[in-house]
């Protein structure tokens, strides 16, 4: 019984190609999909918009630097800045030009929502606030993260 040489290293060859083929393809795969998995962010950072409705659309950008800016409405608060402490899960806003009148947020025990109060002992408008938080309350308009 005599065995092909040529035939066998040629299967070899086909086979090791077509493994070699999968593996990429799978590397290829696995880098998409990881691109395609959108982690929630650890602050607010970021645009939030109020979309329009009974108002003009609104937007609250929240700077790195711990700057916030009111674009559209409520530009009568700026300058603002904002604080967030990650160990107590609370975000804390400070307004320029605010009557300071304590205002409340009943019905707000939702992670995916938050409700910024003002809260005079601090002067400043806080809520508590996660990476699950997808709706920012302010003086009663729902922003949403872009």
């Amino acid at each position: 019984m005599q065995v092909g040489y040529q035939n066998t290293r040629s299967k070899i060859i086909k086979s090791a190609l077509l493994l070699s083929l999968c593996f990429l393809l799978f590397l290829l795969t696995s880098c998409a999909l990881k691109k395609m998995i959108i982690e929630a962010p650890d602050s607010p950072e970021g645009i939030w918009t109020y979309p329009g409705g009974s108002a003009e659309p609104m937007s609250m950008a929240f700077y790195p630097d711990g700057n916030l800016v009111f674009l559209g409405g409520f530009k009568k608060f700026n300058p603002a800045t904002w604080h967030y402490d990650p160990k107590t899960q609370r975000l804390y806003i400070r307004v320029s030009n605010y009557d300071k009148y304590d205002t409340d947020c009943g019905g707000y025990g939702n992670a995916a929502y938050a409700c910024l109060s003002y809260n005079s002992k601090n002067d400043a408008f806080e809520c508590k606030w996660t990476p699950k938080t997808k709706s920012l309350s302010f003086l009663g308009w729902n922003f949403l993260r872009e």
